[in-house]
């Protein structure tokens, strides 16, 4: 069998480069979630432009009515997507999703955050058909990434990406009635957008490690953040960490180097210096 006409949904950018790249698929479209428009989409739509079929997408309605008019590919291959789609789109195009995470207990919109701050040694990357629940349905093909503790989200994402072309390999055969997928997952833990409270860090009482944790699930983003004054100060890197002794309670100092990018924090019983990442005023 010859090449698998398909098209590609989300601002993942590196999924479409590697579908693009695939001598397997021929791809025709390219459907962007509006409010995901980015660098990165940009320059894949100046990139791609004389090859594809490039349009925004704002919702459920309008996505359902655009693949009620294409009849040129098999499928749709979906990469980081916050339309969650409904019976509508489903019943009109076939759509398969990568998810960097292990569907049976690590669903949902920031898996390789999640994954970083709550100290997980492994995760997956899954191929799986889309159907209207987030995140389930019949797993292609699933990779195990290993995860170090020095790993931030970014990173997890990155080793998690590197494994996208064998997803495609299995999709490939898969579509072509090769293997039959790997299991069916109906129900597994969702985990929810994560909340200011979750990467805040609370200087007087935060371990290193949870510390450590939060600003790595983070620092692709804008890091983790604590309170000082009237201020959220966002940190992306612990630079210096330093006990003096056993643990006291006592007041906490924060001397703010904008200029030099830095954040000095010093307690009775221990000092930490922080990459600065951005100033939000409360």
């Amino acid at each position: 069998m010859g090449q698998i006409k398909i098209g590609f949904l989300g601002y993942g950018t590196r999924a479409l480069d590697s579908l693009m790249e695939h001598p397997l698929y021929d791809v025709k479209y390219f459907f962007v979630p509006t409010e995901r428009l980015c660098q990165d989409v940009y320059d894949a739509q100046e990139k791609y432009k004389n090859c594809l079929t490039m349009e925004t997408m704002d919702n459920n309605g309008q996505l359902a009515a655009r693949f009620a008019q294409i009849f040129d590919v098999d499928c749709f291959l979906m990469n980081a997507c916050p339309i969650i789609l409904n019976h509508e789109v489903l019943s009109k195009m076939r759509v398969f999703n990568i998810h960097p995470g292990d569907l049976h207990y690590n669903r949902g919109h920031q898996p390789h955050c999640w994954t970083v701050l709550l100290g997980e040694r492994q995760t997956k990357i899954v191929m799986h058909s889309v159907n209207e629940t987030i995140d389930t349905g019949e797993i292609i093909k699933s990779v195990d990434v290993e995860v170090s503790e020095d790993d931030s989200a970014g990173d997890v994402l990155n080793h998690a990406e590197d494994q996208i072309p064998v997803l495609l390999d299995a999709l490939y055969q898969y579509l072509t009635g090769q293997p039959d997928c790997e299991e069916v997952v109906e129900s597994g833990g969702y985990r929810r957008v994560m909340g200011y409270a979750d990467y805040e860090i609370l200087l007087p009482a935060d371990t290193r490690e949870q510390i450590k944790r939060k600003v790595l699930a983070r620092s692709m983003h804008h890091g983790a953040f604590f309170q000082y004054g009237h201020s959220r100060i966002y940190v992306d890197k612990i630079l210096s960490y330093q006990e003096n002794g056993q643990r006291k309670e006592g007041a906490v100092t924060v001397q703010v180097q904008e200029a030099g990018q830095k954040v000095y924090v010093d307690s009775a019983w221990r000092s930490m210096v922080f990459h600065l990442n951005k100033i939000d005023k409360i």
